[in-house]
């Protein structure tokens, strides 16, 4: 018998977040996760990745449900934000060459802009392909800036 209701999207919400962590550490084990272990904390560019980094982009009904749903889950929910979807080796080559401060990527990026209405207390999301502007320290980005317009 299938479960019905919330409960299959919300425990798959849980089993996919897992995951995220898992493979934006780099680790294979779930209990290898910098996010879940105690010790060192996680360095800039973890926490840029958390905040950021979704590849491949979660399934959801629509842009408004996947903001709501990653945000909750990344407990930055009340803000606005910026998923990116794409490698992370990808994300960081954009620091590759730069020194620290802020750098344009050269490759477009797909991308969700979550954009929170507090009024409504609900997100509106917006699937873009776009360069972005990231803040890069010691090769690696530290800190989403924007996307950048197409230029006509």
């Amino acid at each position: 018998m299938a479960l019905k209701g919330p409960y299959p999207t919300l425990m798959l919400s849980f089993v996919l977040l897992g995951a995220w962590l898992a493979l934006a550490s780099g680790q294979r084990e779930f209990q290898d996760s910098p996010f879940l272990r105690p010790g060192p904390q996680p360095t800039t560019n973890d926490r840029f990745l958390k905040r950021h980094w979704d590849f491949p982009k979660t399934a959801s009904g629509n842009n408004t449900d996947y903001c709501s749903l990653q945000t909750r889950c990344r407990k930055i929910n009340g803000q606005n934000n910026t998923f990116i979807h794409s490698s992370i080796k990808t994300i960081n080559d954009i620091c590759a060459r730069a020194r620290n401060g802020p750098v344009t990527s050269r490759l477009r990026f797909n991308i969700t802009v979550c954009r929170f209405n507090s009024t409504t207390n609900s997100y509106k999301g917006m699937s873009l392909t776009r360069r972005i502007r990231v803040i890069c320290r010691n090769r690696l980005p530290v800190r989403y800036v924007r996307f950048v317009r197409n230029q006509l």
